[in-house]
C-alpha cells in the first residue's frame, strides 16, 4: 500500500518536474537564427551614416545650385545627377545586406514550427510576426528611397537641359516632394518596426535565461 502511494508521488513529482522543465532547445535554435541574420544588418549602420553624409552633400550642392549664375547653373545640375550613383549604391548595399538577412532568417522556420511549450510559442510567434513585418517593410523603405533617386535625376538632369522651362521644373519640384513625403512615412513605419522588434525579442531572451 506505502509502495502504491510512494510511486503515485513520485509519477505526480515527474509530471511536475517535466512541466516545469520544458526543453527551450527550439526556441534557442530559433532564436539563434534571428540573432545571426541581425548580424548580417550590422553594415546598414555603416551604409546609413555613408548615406547621411551623401545627403548632406547633396543639400549643400543644391544651396550652391540655387546661388549659381547661368553659365554655372547647367554644370551644377549635372553634377548633383551624376551622384546619385552614388546614394543608389549606398541603397543596393542595403538591400544585399538585408537580403541575407531575410535568408539566415527564413532557415529558422523549422525550429520555430518545433516549439511546443504554450508560453515559448506565444512569445515566439509575437517575435516571428513582427520580423515578417520588419522585412516587408524595409522592401517598401528600398523601393521608396530608389523613387526619391529616380525622380531627383528627373528634376535634376532636366535642370541641365538647355530647353528647360520654370514650369517644367516646378512639376518636377512637387513630384519629388510628393514622393519624399510618402517615403518618409515608410521609414517612420519602419522605425516603428524595429522598437517592436527589440521588444519582442527581449521577451524571448527573458525565457531562455529564466
Amino acid at each position: 500500500m506505502i509502495g502504491k502511494k510512494f510511486l503515485t508521488l513520485t509519477l505526480a513529482t515527474t509530471v511536475i518536474l517535466s512541466a516545469c522543465g520544458q526543453s527551450k532547445e527550439s526556441l534557442e535554435a530559433f532564436y539563434k537564427k534571428v540573432e545571426k541574420a541581425n548580424q548580417e544588418e550590422k553594415v546598414i549602420v555603416d551604409l546609413n551614416e555613408k548615406m547621411a553624409k551623401a545627403e548632406k552633400e547633396k543639400v549643400k550642392k543644391i544651396e550652391e545650385l540655387n546661388k549659381a549664375k547661368d553659365g554655372e547653373f547647367k554644370s551644377k545640375a549635372e553634377e548633383i545627377t551624376n551622384d546619385i550613383k552614388n546614394r543608389e549604391k549606398i541603397i543596393n548595399d542595403e538591400k544585399e545586406a538585408m537580403d541575407k538577412s531575410k535568408k539566415i532568417y527564413e532557415s529558422s522556420k523549422n525550429d520555430y514550427k518545433a516549439i511546443e511549450d504554450e508560453e515559448q510559442s506565444k512569445e515566439a510567434a509575437d517575435l516571428k510576426k513582427a520580423l515578417d513585418e520588419k522585412y516587408k517593410v524595409h522592401d517598401k523603405v528600398i523601393k521608396g528611397y530608389k523613387e526619391v533617386l529616380n525622380t531627383e535625376e528627373k528634376l535634376f538632369s532636366y535642370l541641365s537641359d538647355d530647353n528647360a522651362t520654370q514650369e517644367g521644373a516646378n512639376d518636377r519640384s512637387k513630384k519629388l516632394a510628393e514622393v519624399n513625403k510618402k517615403t518618409e512615412k515608410v521609414v517612420t513605419e519602419y522605425q516603428n518596426n524595429l522598437k517592436k522588434v527589440h521588444q519582442e525579442k527581449k521577451d524571448v531572451s527573458a525565457i531562455l535565461n529564466e
